[in-house]
């Protein structure tokens, strides 16, 4: 009888040991790329370390690129984030998922596997707006004169920490009205009229909200609580494009 419950009692512990690994390695936050300078510390700021591939990062740690590095991670089973030159993010981790992610400064895209509807929740926190995620890919974008966030599939939920936001949108029609002007223009040499007709006729919708979706393909920029939603920009396609250029392996990866 005894020998029968030290058997049940060694197979409960050999059990227990294996789901704690699965639990881990579930829970891994791992630097699969980096090039350059790159450090890790924690939420303080401080017990700085240079950090490299393969390294697996604790939940709470602040990672950060130099001026020449750029890394991208493997957050648990939640996806990918791509650090960009000058970038600073504090990874949480709830379970064997990110909790948030809280960009303090630079570029960074993030693709993030789909959610169940009834699924736990991620955010992703900067100094302007806490964005809700479901299974998206987006750039955010925090360096002097850019304050923006930049979609390029799925859509995200942008919430106000305080006030509402004082949101621009442009009409589809006015942007496709615009465009066809401008070409016109420029075959006619007319750039400097079109500008000031421009100027004079373009319309926006202004709305004051403090949640807002924002959807493919479109961006906004922060300037206090007033939000600008347009088209993407040319510069920020051409960072979304870098960052998934040298993510590209691990990308592929994620199933959103």
């Amino acid at each position: 009888m005894s020998y029968l419950k030290y058997a049940a009692g060694l197979l409960a512990f050999f059990f227990y040991i294996s789901a704690a690994n699965i639990c881990m390695a579930g829970e891994s936050i791992e630097i699969v790329k980096s090039e350059g300078n790159l450090t890790v510390s924690d939420a303080d700021g401080k017990n700085k370390k240079t950090a490299k591939i393969k390294d697996t990062l604790q939940p709470a740690n602040i990672v950060s690129t130099g001026n020449d590095g750029r890394a991208v991670i493997r957050v648990g089973n939640t996806g990918y984030i791509v650090l960009e030159k000058n970038s600073k993010v504090e990874i949480n981790t709830v379970n064997d998922h990110a909790g948030f992610f809280r960009q303090l400064s630079g570029i960074i895209y993030y693709a993030v596997n789909s959610l169940k509807r009834n699924d736990r929740s991620l955010e992703v926190r900067i100094k302007t707006a806490t964005m809700g995620i479901r299974g998206t890919r987006f750039v955010v974008t925090d360096v002097p004169d850019r304050n923006e966030v930049g979609m390029r599939k799925g859509t995200l939920s942008v919430l106000s920490p305080n006030e509402e936001f004082e949101i621009h949108k442009k009409s589809e029609q006015d942007e496709f009205e615009a465009l066809k002007r401008e070409s016109e223009a420029a075959i006619n040499e007319e750039k400097r009229q079109f500008e000031k007709y421009k100027d004079d006729a373009q319309h926006e919708f202004v709305e004051y909200k403090r949640e807002f979706e924002l959807g493919i393909d479109r961006m906004v920029s922060f300037n206090g609580k007033r939000v600008d939603d347009k088209p993407l920009s040319g510069e920020t396609k051409k960072d979304m494009g870098n960052l998934e250029d040298y993510a590209g392996k691990w990308l592929s990866e994620v199933q959103d």
